[in-house]
C-alpha cells in the first residue's frame, strides 16, 4: 500500500516538474527571441526566409494574438492573469495525469506569461513570425494556441471517458 501511494506521489511529482519545466523554457524561449528580434532587426523591417511564404517581420503589437484587439493593453493584461488563473484552476481541479496534459498546461502559462510580461513592462508585445497571408505573431502566441488546442482535445476526450463509463452503468 505504502509503496504504491509512493509510486503515485512520484507520478505526480513527475508531471509537476514537467509543467513547470515547460512553462519556464516557454518564457525563456519567447523572451529570449523577441530580445533577439528587438537587437537585431530594425522595426518594420521584412527578412524573407522561405520565398513567398515565411518571413521575420519586425512589429509592435498593443493588441492580442495575430494583431486583434489594437490598443487594448489594461484589458489584455487583465485577460491574461485571467488565463495564468485558469491554467491554476484546471490544475487544481481536473486530475487528469496526462503527460501531455502538463504540456499543454505549461505552454498556456508560459505563453500567457511571457506576453503579459511585456504588456505590463513595455506596454507592447514584440511580433516577428509571419506566414504569407496571415498575420504577424510571436513565440508565446504560438504555444497558447498549441496549448489551448491540446487542452480542448484532452478535455473532450476525458469527460466523453467519464459519459461513456457513466452510459455503461445504465
Amino acid at each position: 500500500m505504502v509503496n504504491k501511494l509512493f509510486k503515485y506521489s512520484l507520478k505526480l511529482l513527475k508531471l509537476d516538474i514537467v509543467f513547470a519545466v515547460c512553462a519556464v523554457a516557454v518564457f525563456i524561449v519567447d523572451q529570449t527571441t523577441k530580445g533577439l528580434i528587438m537587437d537585431r532587426v530594425p522595426i518594420n523591417t521584412q527578412i524573407e526566409l522561405i520565398p513567398n511564404f515565411l518571413y521575420i517581420t519586425h512589429i509592435k503589437n498593443t493588441g492580442a494574438a495575430f494583431g486583434m484587439f489594437q490598443n487594448s493593453t489594461d484589458v489584455l493584461i487583465v485577460i491574461s492573469f485571467i488565463a495564468i488563473i485558469l491554467v491554476a484552476v484546471l490544475k487544481a481541479t481536473l486530475r487528469i495525469h496526462s503527460f501531455i496534459y502538463h504540456i499543454a498546461l505549461g505552454f498556456v502559462l508560459g505563453g500567457a506569461a511571457g506576453n503579459l510580461f511585456d504588456r505590463i513592462f513595455l506596454r507592447e508585445v514584440t511580433d516577428f513570425i509571419q506566414v504569407n497571408y496571415f498575420a504577424v505573431f510571436n513565440g508565446a502566441d504560438s504555444f497558447l494556441v498549441i496549448g489551448f488546442f491540446l487542452l480542448f482535445i484532452i478535455i473532450i476526450k476525458v469527460f466523453f471517458k467519464k459519459e461513456e463509463k457513466s452510459l455503461n452503468k445504465d
